[in-house]
């Protein structure tokens, strides 16, 4: 299942591989354990062809942004140039300065054929360099502007919503145009569809309640598990949350009980604006749909509900 991207997804996926290759920009981005990774790792088998290399990297291992230019070098020389390559250096580059120096003298070295393709440049894990983004932006920016050996042709960044909230308030420093590509939970139909294939018809109702189509739920549900455990799920998600999105999820019952969306109010009394609601739907907190034309939302999962320690 953790393989497999739900099929709502594979639109998106193919959208998103279609923008990447005309060169352009994007941010992939969601609550915690909502696909993320998954769909980046079939995105990057979509994307290599006969004049583009799919590179993924990965931050989960990196602590700092000088691991950040080490990662990328040694996946840079070793799939967007030669599988051979080696690096003739003692360690490999903790800055953007000494990742430049060192990735022209190897080109040098590489034979043409070589280093033709275009590099699409997929990182996961963004949210991890909140702290630096200021400055490792910028600097990931200028790599991809002046590299020419190989050619970055775009980049996607993947990461959870803090990150989203920071590229979205810092569009400008990444001078080429974003375009955003939020993940939710799994939309009814294809939820109950996926939970009748696994576990037929008996434990529809009582799965796609339990879960509200989150992908994590469903897999352990699937692993037909008796105790699903959230507790450090929910944690990271209300971590993520705004008090204003805190107050928006609180006026929706908690059981999983369907509401009219006209009757969620923000602060001011006020229908709640839609970037709001799209932030809780990536949280993976909430579901939205029609009903006979009216908008109506509940939470994923009434298994998403903070613990109270007393």
């Amino acid at each position: 299942m953790s393989n497999v991207p739900f099929t709502s997804r594979l639109g998106l996926i193919e959208n998103l591989r279609k923008h990447l290759l005309k060169g352009k920009w994007a941010v992939m981005s969601g609550g915690p354990m909502i696909g993320k990774s998954t769909l980046a790792a079939h995105l990057a088998e979509g994307l290599s062809d006969d004049q583009h290399q799919a590179i993924l990297i990965s931050l989960k291992d990196a602590d700092s942004d000088a691991g950040f230019w080490s990662l990328t070098f040694e996946a840079l020389i070793r799939e967007g140039m030669d599988w051979d390559a080696k690096n003739p250096y003692r360690k490999n580059p903790g800055s953007l300065s000494e990742f430049m120096s060192q990735i022209h003298h190897i080109a040098e070295k590489t034979a043409p054929q070589q280093r033709s393709k275009k590099i699409v440049l997929l990182i996961d894990g963004c949210e991890r360099f909140l702290q630096q983004s200021q400055n490792l932006v910028p600097q990931i920016v200028n790599m991809a502007m002046e590299l020419t050996t190989p050619a970055i042709h775009s980049i996607c960044w993947i990461g959870g919503l803090n990150w989203d909230a920071w590229a979205e308030a810092h569009r400008a420093a990444f001078i080429l145009p974003l375009r955003f590509y939020p993940l939710s939970v799994v939309p009814i139909r294809e939820a109950r569809k996926i939970i009748l294939e696994h576990l037929g018809p008996d434990a529809v109702e009582r799965v796609w309640n339990e879960t509200g189509g989150h992908p994590y739920l469903m897999e352990q549900a699937f692993a037909k598990k008796t105790e699903l455990k959230t507790d450090n799920l929910v944690k990271r998600m209300y971590a993520e949350l705004s008090p204003e999105e805190e107050g928006l999820l609180e006026q929706i019952n908690p059981k999983g009980d369907w509401m009219i969306l006209d009757r969620l109010k923000d602060g001011e009394g006020h229908r709640p604006a839609k970037r709001l609601l799209d932030r809780l739907c990536m949280a993976g907190m909430v579901v939205r749909t029609l009903d006979h034309g009216t908008a109506v939302v509940r939470r994923a999962s009434p298994l998403f509900i903070p613990k109270v320690s007393g």
